[in-house]
């Protein structure tokens, strides 16, 4: 079981993650995560900035237990699949109905190409956690 200390350890010496800073803390970022550090202490925080809207959201308990015991790479990706799932899910709704309400192709065609993309990472993401 890992830390929220050992987590940002783990991202800062990833070579995927990049690197954030700003007056009051520094962050990593990494496939739609970012970890926060408060410059004056060890106060992090796991932000999933991939499906929070407008405004980054915090991730949930389970989420934090499954970067806890995961590690922060295994973490990522794992959640990272599950963010992918969600827009998949979404974007097949958007693409059922513009078929059916008759929407451009060109519309259509925007939504099928977000879709390849998204299960073009998915499915890279996913044989890296194999």
């Amino acid at each position: 079981m890992y830390t929220l200390a050992d987590l940002y350890i783990q991202a800062e010496d990833d070579y995927i993650s990049k690197p954030l800073n700003d007056k009051n803390s520094t962050s990593f970022l990494c496939y739609g995560f970012r970890i926060v550090k408060q410059r004056d202490s060890w106060d992090v925080k796991i932000l999933n900035i991939s499906m929070g809207g407008d405004f980054y959201t915090e991730v949930t308990y389970e989420q934090y237990l499954s970067f806890k015991s995961l590690g922060w790479k295994k973490g990522i990706y794992k959640l990272y699949l599950l963010n992918c799932r969600a827009k998949l899910s979404k974007l097949e709704s958007r693409i059922q109905d513009s078929m059916v309400n008759n929407e451009s192709v060109r519309y259509l065609r925007k939504l099928k190409a977000s879709r390849e993309q998204i299960l073009k990472n998915f499915n890279k993401v996913k044989s890296k956690l194999n």
